[in-house]
């Protein structure tokens, strides 16, 4: 059997070249997992607290945090939360169903998917509505949703 320095070569530079990208994928597992843990470490420590305006005592659940309203707003903001969206379609409309937010939403924003958006707007005014952001009234089967009254 006679060696061939040719073919040694080629594979003492593969392994090498494989030895060195197997290296960088473990810097960069090792860099993903120093993140991790730096983020673990701040949201230990910097949990932040609010304080419920009733008791006047620390709240640490955002499920447990006062609900606030949606507040009027004037002027449409193309890369604003779908919030301030709806909460200005609702500005601009008084009251109005779902169709006819999604119609407002979508004559600002021409450019959206319309049927992406509609999706994620009947997601979001259940949420709203269920946790006391905007009122509605049923009517028939559909929902007439308006700002909250702010006193």
């Amino acid at each position: 059997m006679t060696k061939n320095p040719l073919l040694d070569e080629q594979t003492i530079a593969f392994l090498e070249e494989f030895a060195e990208s197997i290296r960088a994928e473990i810097d960069a597992i090792q860099c993903t997992i120093d993140i991790v843990q730096k983020r673990k470490q701040i949201s230990v420590f910097h949990e932040p607290k609010m304080t419920d305006a009733a008791t006047e005592e620390a709240v640490s659940s955002p499920a447990k945090w006062r609900r606030g309203v949606l507040v009027p707003v004037e002027k449409f903001d193309p890369f604003g939360k779908l919030d301030r969206k709806i909460a200005y379609a609702l500005t601009r409309l008084g009251t109005g169903d779902r169709d006819a937010i999604l119609n407002e939403i979508h004559q600002a924003q021409p450019d959206r998917d319309k049927y992406k958006l509609e999706n994620a707007l009947a997601v979001r005014m259940n949420y709203l509505l269920k946790n006391g952001f905007v009122d509605a009234q049923k009517i028939g089967r559909k929902y007439q949703y308006q700002l909250l009254k702010t006193d």
